[in-house]
């Protein structure tokens, strides 16, 4: 954990156990941060990461030391790969879509009621969703599209110092307790626990 935005992507894996999460897909994939902290978290059966730029992918290879024991990346365009996939749906789906503009971070798919209902049709039934955006406003003007889509439970992820929120949302409970629990049992040395806990969560609904 390093008190930085992906302890945010990473984090909510732990509302699921190990036994309900057989696959995932990573929509931006970025340097392997976030990629890293899951396999420390969680094992998947199937991992998939889509990343549009192959110097990103490199760097998650050569810095960040991510293997196909981790991952599958496959260098495409998300947005693209993600109408034209026609499998079974995620166990975790993460959407952390990010271009920039004039030097400023800006999502590269908006958070349309279309986009949510994609990502939605690939969530399983006890599957997580977790979305990076920009603000609090932004998640909060996307919030009505998630209920929309049928997600039953959503909760907010964010650092003090950053100013990206992060939405989680599940058809099934997402159980603060329970999150703890699996925090405190999990093979993170004690000052990444630490680290982790001081993350800020909120209820959305």
């Amino acid at each position: 954990m390093a008190g930085a935005v992906w302890d945010c992507l990473s984090l909510p894996v732990l509302f699921r156990d190990q036994r309900s999460l057989g696959s995932a897909a990573l929509l931006g994939v970025g340097g392997g941060a976030a990629l890293r902290q899951l396999h420390t978290l969680r094992r998947f059966n199937s991992f998939i990461g889509i990343e549009l730029d192959e110097v990103h992918i490199d760097i998650a290879h050569d810095w960040f030391g991510v293997t196909e024991d981790h991952a599958t990346l496959v260098h495409d365009d998300a947005v693209g790969w993600l109408w034209r996939y026609d499998g079974e749906p995620f166990d975790l789906l993460i959407d952390d879509l990010f271009g920039h503009d004039e030097h400023e971070p800006i999502r590269a798919q908006s958070l349309t009621p279309e986009w949510v209902g994609r990502l939605s049709t690939l969530t399983s039934e006890s599957g997580l969703l977790v979305v990076n955006c920009i603000d609090r406003a932004e998640l909060n003007r996307a919030r009505p599209h998630f209920r929309a889509a049928g997600f039953e439970h959503g909760t907010s992820f964010s650092q003090a110092q950053y100013d990206n929120h992060i939405g989680v949302f599940s058809r099934a409970e997402l159980d603060q307790k329970l999150w703890l629990r699996a925090l405190s049992e999990s093979a993170l040395p004690a000052h990444a626990i630490r680290t982790a806990k001081s993350v800020i969560r909120r209820k959305l609904w």
